[in-house]
C-alpha cells in the first residue's frame, strides 16, 4: 500500500501577519514610556537587572529631605537641559547623561549620599552606576524617577521660580 505524502505545514497567512502587528503595536501603546505599566515594568527590570543600585521612593526621600536628623542628600538630575528647564526636583544639580561634567563635585566627598533621578529611572541608573564604579559608596536611584514623583502630586521646580 502506498504511503501518503506527509502535508506540508501551512504558512501563516498575511492576516496573521496583520494580527500580529496590531497586537505588537496596542502592546507598545500599553507600555509607552510614562504610563503606569511601563514605570511598574521598567522598575522591576531596572532592579534586577542593576541590583547594586539601592532605590529611593519619592516618599522616603520626602522623609529623608524633612529629617533633622540626617544631612539631606545630593540630588543629581540626568536628563538634558531642555527637560530640566521645563522642572525639576528643588536644588537638584544637572549633569548632562551624555557628556557628564563633574568638575562641579570636585568637594564632595566620596561618603556622601547621591540620589539620581530622571524622567523614568533609566539614565539615572546609568549615571548612578558610573559614579559607584568612581569610589562613590552611598548612591541611590529614584525609584520611577520624576515622571513617579509628578504622578504622587509631589513638588517640582522651574527655572526661572
Amino acid at each position: 500500500m502506498p504511503t501518503k505524502p506527509k502535508p506540508k505545514p501551512k504558512r501563516p497567512g498575511r492576516l496573521r501577519y496583520v494580527f500580529l502587528a496590531m497586537l505588537l503595536a496596542v502592546l507598545a501603546g500599553v507600555l509607552w514610556d510614562g504610563s503606569p505599566l511601563a514605570s511598574f515594568v521598567l522598575q522591576r527590570a531596572l532592579a534586577i537587572k542593576f541590583s547594586s543600585i539601592p532605590t529611593v521612593t519619592p516618599a522616603e526621600l520626602v522623609g529623608w529631605m524633612k529629617d533633622p536628623g540626617r544631612q539631606p542628600p545630593l540630588l543629581i538630575d540626568t536628563r538634558t537641559a531642555a527637560e530640566y528647564a521645563v522642572s525639576h526636583l528643588a536644588d537638584a544639580v544637572r549633569i548632562d547623561p551624555t557628556e557628564p561634567d563633574i568638575s562641579g563635585l570636585a568637594n564632595v566627598r566620596r561618603d556622601q549620599t547621591i540620589v539620581f533621578y530622571c524622567s523614568t529611572g533609566l539614565r539615572s541608573t546609568g549615571m548612578a552606576i558610573a559614579f559607584q564604579q568612581q569610589g562613590y559608596t552611598r548612591v541611590y536611584n529614584l525609584a520611577g524617577g520624576l515622571f513617579r514623583w509628578a504622578n504622587e502630586g509631589r513638588p517640582l521646580s522651574k527655572e526661572g521660580g
